[in-house]
């Protein structure tokens, strides 16, 4: 379980992981929105894996370092500090300590979206063709490579033609592979004070549950 909820989550919050210094007008008027709100998104993906492609649905709702996110059968929750994944078909529940450094981006790549000042550069922006429709798109590359950029060689994002609304992604793999990303019900919304909604209540769970805490 752990590991597709790692691919899972890692290509939902993609589309938002953006870096702080970007250059161009379009990439930086995103940034400044996603730093000041709550966003909140749908997703679907399609991501080649050896001979056979993995599709997928979902939601996203993140807040600086905290996000939930729901899709593929899974429940993820993290308040910045604690990361909770529920698998409700399987009754399995797994349980991480997460916190701000660069090595928790692959337990809770939500800290990309605020706080990756060197974790991507810019190359170039421009007019490009997304889904048989004109769209802006941003091309970055990760500053560090490994775990780091979580084996990521270039991450484009699509905006809507001369807006800062972003309609999709795509995310090149150090191997070569690539995962097309829509993103629909795009939302920026004001940040709620606390993170109660992000934390999950473990006491919630059945006695029939496996819960394997790794904290």
């Amino acid at each position: 379980m752990k590991k597709i909820t790692r691919i899972i989550t890692v290509l939902a919050l993609l589309s938002l992981c953006i870096p702080a210094g970007a250059k161009s007008k379009t990439l930086t008027g995103f940034i400044d929105k996603v730093s000041s709100s709550l966003v909140t998104f749908d997703y679907s993906f399609s991501m080649q894996t050896g001979k056979s492609k993995m599709k997928g649905t979902g939601i996203v709702k993140v807040q600086d370092n905290a996000f939930y996110m729901e899709g593929n059968g899974l429940e993820v929750w993290c308040d910045g500090k604690t990361r909770w994944t529920v698998d409700r078909m399987a009754e399995e529940a797994l349980i991480e300590a997460v916190d701000d450094s660069f090595d928790s981006y692959a337990t809770n790549p939500a800290l990309m979206i605020t706080s990756v000042d060197d974790a991507f550069n810019e190359t170039a922006f421009g007019s490009a063709t997304f889904q048989g429709k004109a769209v802006d798109a941003s091309t970055l590359i990760p500053v560090n490579k490994g775990k780091y950029s979580m084996d990521i060689a270039k991450l484009r994002l699509f905006f809507a033609k001369g807006t800062t609304n972003l309609v999709g992604a795509e995310v090149t793999l150090n191997d070569g592979s690539v995962s097309e990303f829509n993103v629909s019900n795009l939302k920026f919304q004001e940040k709620g004070k606390e993170k109660e909604s992000f934390r999950f209540d473990e006491k919630t769970l059945g006695s029939s549950y496996v819960v394997t805490d790794l904290r």
